[in-house]
């Protein structure tokens, strides 16, 4: 059974889809006025692997993330570049997209924008004037808090102690309550503008995730996700304006994972303290950097430093060895033969099957990717254990070994393309732990596995040379 944690009960609950079997799941994407740092790639790799997880269990997930293409932000970019908001946002959708793909990240099953969803927003705007939820004020719109008997609810806040701190524009004299917020903001000079009801202007932000969730989902959702940052006030606003219009609960479990920490403080851009994607991805592979995301629970804070993701890298590379050097072996045993198992094998076979149920009761429990991990390196200690110690590579055991670890793969987002792998670096790291292997078998007599490692390395055009002090090897012609 699947317990998720919802931000709006602040306890594990059982998770039931509104529809078996299917999942309606809007993800906060990011505002496209900028390079994908570590803090973007953060949310994305949480969510996507929760999102791979739940399509491991059999789920269909209907995942639909957005991108912000219209904003306070998007425009303060737009004119400091001296450009359109619309060139802004296509080149930055374009980066982020290729850095998505970077990442191993699954495209959602749709990736809405805003602009292209102005006309259904401004009727969405007008249905909550109607129902005495909104008011004009000198062409801005704003949506009445007060009206909302239960604003606050996500956030864990009463009304009238809602700080002023962090609402939008809490000193605009045209609201008539600190904490009210923009539905629809009237055209500045220089800006760009849709017309409408109250004259041109656009929709304010609060309203661009609400209305599209709707559309694509309906009006009654499973799972809404995003950043700590966004619980207040952007995921209050949406409740507040689709309970308000509809009457009804919006979603039934809200997801929202922890902040990326570099020197104790959020990274963030107007910190100036975030990592690019694209540079990190310079120095290090995209499976460190998932491995050094998914190692901490989506929830928990992370904190970022040069030792730790060089440490990610190291053991992203152990790992990969370990799970090529099991598919190496299944892919040479083509048959299977049950009737030749030894104890080693059976012991694997009963690890394998262990393996794969704890790693299941982590992930039930809210997706804990940090005991998930614990279950794979332990897993693949035993299979380097087993590779080690056999004396024969059985079929049925190393076969299993390999399909778990193809399951860990999928739903963790690792090495999905090998062959993109096979560099020569990594060529030299599979030899040198197959010398090591070969080694252990040396210091046991067991001269058969050990010369059989030899023979298969000279056959694959790697020579061994053993000298008093290593084990040298080269690339034969």
């Amino acid at each position: 059974m699947i317990k998720i944690y919802s931000t709006l009960t602040r306890q594990l609950e059982e998770f039931k889809t509104i529809e078996p079997n299917v999942v309606k799941w809007y993800n906060c994407g990011p505002t496209v006025n900028g390079l994908m740092h570590l803090g973007h790639a953060r949310s994305a790799i949480a969510f996507d692997t929760i999102r791979r997880y739940l399509e491991y269990r059999g789920y269909k997930v209907n995942y639909i993330m957005n991108f912000t293409d219209i904003e306070d932000r998007m425009i303060e970019v737009a004119n400091q570049e001296k450009r359109s908001v619309l060139e802004v946002a296509e080149e930055y959708l374009s980066y982020f997209r290729r850095d998505m793909a970077s990442l191993n990240l699954k495209p959602a099953t749709v990736h809405p924008r805003a602009m292209l969803h102005m006309n259904p927003m401004i009727e969405f705007v007008q249905e909550l004037e109607e129902k005495g939820y909104a008011y004009e004020s000198n062409g801005d719109v704003y949506f009445d808090v007060r009206k909302f008997k239960e604003y606050g609810k996500l956030s864990n806040q009463k009304i009238e102690n809602i700080l002023q701190e962090g609402t939008e524009d809490a000193k605009n004299p045209n609201k008539k309550f600190p904490a009210d917020f923009a539905l629809w903001k009237a055209m500045k000079p220089g800006e760009p503008y849709w017309p409408s009801p109250w004259g041109k202007g656009r929709i304010g932000w609060h309203s661009e995730c609400v209305l599209m969730s709707g559309l694509y989902l309906g009006e009654l959702i499973d799972i809404h996700s995003g950043g700590q940052d966004l619980i207040f006030p952007h995921h209050e606003n949406e409740i507040a304006q689709a309970e308000a219009l509809r009457g009804k609960p919006f979603v039934n479990y809200w997801l929202h994972n922890g902040f990326i920490n570099i020197d104790k403080e959020k990274m963030s851009k107007s910190l100036g303290n975030f990592v690019n994607i694209v540079e990190l991805l310079e120095h290090y592979s995209a499976d460190a950097v998932r491995l050094f995301i998914l190692q901490t629970h989506y929830r928990s804070p992370i904190m970022f430093t040069d030792d730790v993701i060089d440490q990610a890298q190291v053991t992203s590379d152990r790992l990969f060895d370990v799970i090529l050097l099991t598919k190496n072996y299944a892919d040479e045993i083509m048959e299977k033969d049950e009737s030749k198992l030894s104890e080693l094998d059976k012991k694997l076979i009963e690890k394998t099957e262990k393996a794969r149920n704890d790693f299941i009761e982590a992930m039930d429990e809210d997706f804990n990717t940090s005991n998930g991990f614990a279950v794979v390196f332990k897993f693949s200690n035993d299979v380097n254990d087993y590779l080690r110690k056999a004396e024969n590579i059985n079929s049925s055991a190393i076969k299993e070994a390999d399909k778990l670890f193809d399951e860990f793969r999928s739903i963790l987002g690792l090495y999905e393309d090998f062959n993109s792998y096979l560099s020569l670096d990594k060529v030299e790291k599979l030899i040198k732990l197959l010398i090591e292997i070969r080694g252990e078998y040396r210091k046991e007599k067991n001269w058969e596995m050990s010369d059989k490692i030899r023979d298969d390395l000279k056959e694959a055009g790697i020579a061994l040379e053993d000298t008093p002090k290593r084990i040298l090897w080269k690339l034969t012609e």
